[in-house]
C-alpha cells in the first residue's frame, strides 16, 4: 500500500510541475502579446481602414474637412510607417515570429509598397523594403513600462516634427507620396492607388487570421476588401449601362406619349 501512496505523490509533483510550467508559459505568451501583437493588430486594423476609407468612401473630402491645412498627408504617412516599425518587433519578439501565414501575409503588404510592377510605377507609396525598414525604425522608441524596456511609436507629433529631419525631408517616395496625398481631389485621380488597395487587401487577411487566433475582435462588423481595378471598372459599367437603359426606357416612354 506504501507504494501506491508514493506513485500517487509522485505523479502528484510531476501534474503540479508541468501545471506550473503551463502557467508560466501561458503567462510570457500574454504578456508578448500585450507588447508586441495587439499593437500590432492596431497599426493593422488603423491602416486598413484608412486605406479603405479613402478609396471606397471618398475619405479624402472627408479628411480635408477635418484637417484643413492639409496634416491629413502627414498623418496618413504615419499609418504606413507605423506598420513597417511594428512589422519588424512581431516578427523578432512575438508568438508568431515563426507563424507561416503571418510571415506571408505581412510580406506581402511589405511587397504591395516594393511593388514598381505593371499599374505600379515608381511614384507614391513606393517604398522598398531597406527604406521601409528605416522609416519604421524612425518612429519606434522605448519607453520604461510594467515589463522593463517597452517598443511603443512616437506620436503623431513628434513624428511631424521629424519629417523635416534630412532622412525624411530628402526622401523622394515620402515626398511623392505627401504630394499625391494633397492633390487628389478624390480616390479616383489618387498617384499610387494600386499599391495601398494591394497592402489593404492583405492587411485584412492578416487582421482576421490573427483575431481568430488571438480569439478577439478589433472590429466587430465585416472587413472590406478595396476592389481590383477590374471589379471596379465592372461595377462602372455596370452603372453606366444601367443609366443608358434607363435614359432609353423614357424617351422611348416620350415618344409612346406623344403618339397617344
Amino acid at each position: 500500500m506504501q507504494w501506491l501512496i508514493s506513485v500517487a505523490m509522485g505523479l502528484w509533483a510531476v501534474w503540479t510541475w508541468s501545471h506550473a510550467q503551463e502557467e508560466e508559459r501561458q503567462s510570457r505568451r500574454d504578456q508578448s502579446a500585450a507588447l508586441y501583437v495587439n499593437p500590432f493588430m492596431s497599426a493593422c486594423e488603423d491602416l486598413q481602414s484608412r486605406i479603405y476609407n479613402i478609396l471606397e468612401r471618398g475619405g479624402l473630402r472627408t479628411l480635408r474637412q477635418r484637417y484643413p491645412d492639409g496634416a491629413y498627408a502627414e498623418e496618413t504617412l504615419y499609418l504606413i510607417v507605423r506598420y513597417f516599425g511594428w512589422v519588424v518587433a512581431l516578427s523578432r519578439h512575438s508568438p508568431y515570429a515563426q507563424d507561416p501565414v503571418v510571415f506571408r501575409l505581412s510580406e506581402a503588404v511589405r511587397d504591395a509598397f516594393a511593388d514598381t510592377g505593371v499599374g505600379s510605377p515608381v511614384g507614391p507609396f513606393n517604398f522598398f523594403h531597406p527604406e521601409q525598414r528605416a522609416l519604421g525604425k524612425l518612429v519606434m522608441s522605448r519607453t520604461q513600462g510594467q515589463h522593463g524596456m517597452e517598443l511603443d511609436t512616437i506620436s503623431t507629433n513628434k513624428y511631424k516634427k521629424r519629417l523635416a529631419l534630412p532622412a525624411l525631408a530628402n526622401s523622394l517616395s515620402v515626398q511623392q507620396s505627401l504630394q499625391a496625398l494633397h492633390e487628389a481631389q478624390d480616390a479616383g485621380d489618387l498617384r499610387g492607388r494600386n499599391r495601398l488597395a494591394k497592402a489593404q487587401n492583405h492587411l485584412v487577411d492578416l487582421l482576421n487570421y490573427l483575431e481568430a487566433k488571438e480569439g478577439f475582435r478589433l472590429f466587430t462588423g465585416e472587413r472590406k476588401k478595396v476592389s481590383n481595378p477590374r471589379e471596379r471598372s465592372a461595377r462602372n459599367g455596370a452603372g453606366h449601362l444601367s443609366a443608358a437603359n434607363g435614359l432609353a426606357r423614357s424617351r422611348r416612354s416620350a415618344r409612346v406619349a406623344r403618339r397617344g
